[in-house]
């Protein structure tokens, strides 16, 4: 039989075409996920700038990462200090970044209050064997002939997968 192509015309033509196979190829996608330990941090020692006798003049305590205390100018200091210390626990070999989320607080008695200023000089550790820790300094404001009596405060550190 002969096909006559004048006949067909433009939608014979577009109907051959559509009726032969396309060709497509495939591919393959991975998906994974890594379940981490979640992260724990516990405290391990306060935070501690000792016994201070106040004087007429204002001045600074300051307790460093390895413990140690400096006295400013008129106050007399002693008495065992500590820096903050925390431990991490998470998936071994992870990095985890450290934060002081309120690095400026309040020291109060109750009705009087001095500012202490946080820092730590960690802001990232990697847990090896699934474990780390930092310590946190402070500077604490002694004002002038400030009231005696006991003065505490608080402060939270946040660990988090980098």
């Amino acid at each position: 039989m002969k096909v006559n192509f004048k006949l067909l015309g433009v939608a014979g033509v577009l109907a051959a075409g559509l009726a032969m196979p396309a060709h497509a190829e495939t591919a393959q996608g991975d998906a994974t996920v890594k379940i981490l330990q979640a992260i724990t941090v516990t405290k391990a020692a306060d935070l501690n700038f000792g016994n201070v006798v106040a004087s007429a003049s204002a001045a600074t305590v300051a307790v460093g990462e390895d413990g140690t205390r400096t006295c400013g100018t008129g106050l007399n200091c002693y008495g065992t200090t500590t820096a903050g210390a925390f431990n991490v626990t998470g998936a071994a070999g992870e990095t985890v970044s450290v934060g002081i989320d309120t690095p400026s607080i309040q020291l109060s008695n109750g009705t009087q209050s001095m500012a202490v200023a946080l820092t730590t000089a960690t802001s990232s550790l990697t847990l090896a064997g699934g474990t780390g820790s930092f310590r946190v300094a402070g500077s604490l404001s002694v004002g002038a002939n400030q009231a005696a009596g006991t003065y505490t405060g608080q402060y939270n550190v946040s660990v988090n997968y980098q």
